[in-house]
């Protein structure tokens, strides 16, 4: 799935055009066990950390954060640790990028997002 997605192009798009973009993205992902998730996310960050700039890169993960703020919270838990495990898997400098691009969304992310992410994160991470 992720192999064929230009996801740089998404985080260019308009923030109305990228959130339906993103959210038929999640719609495909969230039925894929577990492993495949992780496999796509993989690819994804990976793009996003190889070839966006931060902006696109902060502007996509919004994005993401908002969309992902909205699952009921056993989906959303799931996702954060199947999210994280994506990101650990990448090489450490894309790994460290995508850890602070996200801490730095989820500050400037609106209070009821920071809420229920924070309250979903894993614990062991």
């Amino acid at each position: 799935m992720a192999e064929q997605i230009d996801v740089v192009a998404i985080a260019s798009m308009p923030e109305e055009d990228r959130e339906a973009t993103m959210g038929q993205l999640f719609h495909q992902l969230l039925p894929l066990d577990p492993a495949q998730q992780q496999d796509s996310l993989e690819h994804l960050i990976r793009a996003m950390g190889e070839h966006a700039n931060d902006q696109q890169y902060l502007d996509l993960c919004a994005t993401n954060l908002k969309l992902a703020s909205m699952l009921p919270d056993a989906d959303l838990a799931r996702f954060l640790s199947v999210r994280l495990n994506a990101a650990a898997a990448l090489p450490p400098n894309l790994a460290e990028r995508d850890m602070n691009l996200m801490q730095q969304a989820l500050k400037q992310s609106d209070a009821s997002i920071q809420k229920k992410i924070s309250l979903n994160m894993p614990a062991s991470h």
